[in-house]
């Protein structure tokens, strides 16, 4: 395999103590494709003056969109899903200097972000010409290692791969369709070249910061090993690394299998209601849910194509969406705000967050149970909010932010 190495650098900026969000500053890097290595240089200096002292800076991580960050302890809204970011400190005592790696292997592909800011404000007044203030600079790089000729695993086809040493793991790769319901995948065989036991880790999946949904299985012997993964991101490559754990001076050759268990999708409306359409323009009318503004679908309606969905293993809304102005969006359901809900397969809403500008800000999703044709006391409705791909059993719950 050819590797290439790449080099991304970025200005340094300089720091300010934290008052407010506007203090950080923030690093905005795209991982190429292919990237099994990642390593961040990051460069914190301060001046020489008597005013500068020891401080400690606070760096954040995070992929696909701006780390979240509460410096300041900050309450957040009731019913907020908030996981912070990935976070170290790097201290400036009594070098002027200071240099720090931070390494991540197998990287997820695409955008990540650090931001990097000062401890919280003293709150001290200064008079301007009275007192410098101590400069502090930050500069973020960043090394990428990528394969040029990734293998690819076709579906239902042995691969035979061969492992050189421990110190160069085998990396493949699989492109994951649409409507992918479980993806799994089968070490068939795993022979060493001094017939010494194998043993070989399998990681599936890249690493994403804050939270990383990697799976890891260890296998040994010649028996078959398998991982299976529930929801995996749709229309996404997935890397795939297997390294030797066993010997030193031998080489290990494996066989693998990936398999897909596809998913029917059907829709929760035969029909389009255009009179919706402009509701952005007219309001949103009396008693309607959130700021949607949408004509209900009947309730006859609604009925028939709950009887008809149980083919289906999921079912999917038309959602339209609407840019209010630069910073705002909203999403209206394209056949009124009432959606059918079954036990037998989930409703499906899917918000595009793939337009280059939504990184950032917060999402928020009201939900109302109004009514139901349920012959019991009590119904439950599960919401699940999840990324790359819905949650189609309560299962796999792993990837859901409610």
């Amino acid at each position: 395999s050819l590797y290439v190495s790449e080099y991304f650098s970025q200005s340094a900026q300089k720091l300010t103590f934290y008052s407010w969000y506007g203090n950080a500053k923030l690093f905005h890097f795209r991982v190429p494709e292919d990237t099994v290595q990642l390593r961040w240089l990051l460069q914190a200096s301060r001046g020489k003056g008597p005013e500068c002292t020891s401080m400690e800076i606070t760096v954040h991580f995070r992929y696909g969109a701006p780390p979240v960050i509460n410096p300041l302890g900050t309450r957040f809204p009731v019913n907020a899903t908030v996981r912070p970011s990935y976070n170290i400190s790097i201290t400036l005592s009594s070098t002027v200097q200071n240099t720090t790696f931070v390494n991540i292997t197998t990287p997820a592909a695409g955008d990540w972000f650090i931001a990097a800011h000062l401890p919280e404000a003293a709150g001290r007044i200064e008079v301007k010409g009275f007192s410098t203030p101590c400069p502090y600079m930050f500069q973020a790089d960043m090394f990428v290692l990528r394969l040029t000729d990734m293998p690819v695993l076709e579906p239902g086809v042995a691969v035979p791969q061969t492992i050189v040493s421990p110190a160069k793991p085998l990396h493949v790769k699989v492109f994951i369709p649409k409507h992918t319901a479980r993806m799994r995948l089968e070490l068939r065989s795993c022979v060493t070249s001094k017939q010494k036991p194998c043993a070989v880790r399998v990681v599936l999946g890249s690493i994403t910061l804050p939270q990383s949904f990697q799976r890891i299985i260890t296998c040994t012997g010649n028996v078959n090993c398998s991982l299976a993964v529930d929801s995996p991101p749709w229309e996404k490559w997935l890397q795939i690394m297997v390294e030797s754990v066993g010997a030193a001076d031998a080489s290990v050759a494996v066989e693998l299998v990936a398999s897909f268990t596809a998913c029917k999708p059907g829709s929760t409306s035969t029909f389009l209601n255009f009179s919706s359409l402009n509701q952005s323009q007219t309001g949103p009318s009396p008693g309607s849910t959130g700021a949607t503004g949408s004509l209900s679908l009947p309730t006859g309606e609604a009925s028939r194509n709950v009887s008809s969905q149980g083919s289906f293993c999921l079912q999917s809304q038309p959602v339209v969406r609407e840019d209010l102005d630069v910073v705002s969006v909203r999403y209206r359901l394209l056949n009124g705000p009432s959606v059918p809900v079954q036990s037998m397969s989930p409703t499906v809403l899917l918000l595009n967050l793939n337009t280059g500008m939504d990184s950032g800000g917060s999402l928020v999703v009201s939900l109302l149970l109004n009514k139901t044709s349920v012959g019991l006391p009590n119904a439950t409705v599960i919401a699940c909010v999840s990324a790359a791909s819905p949650v189609l059993t309560l299962n796999a719950t792993q990837n859901c932010s409610t």
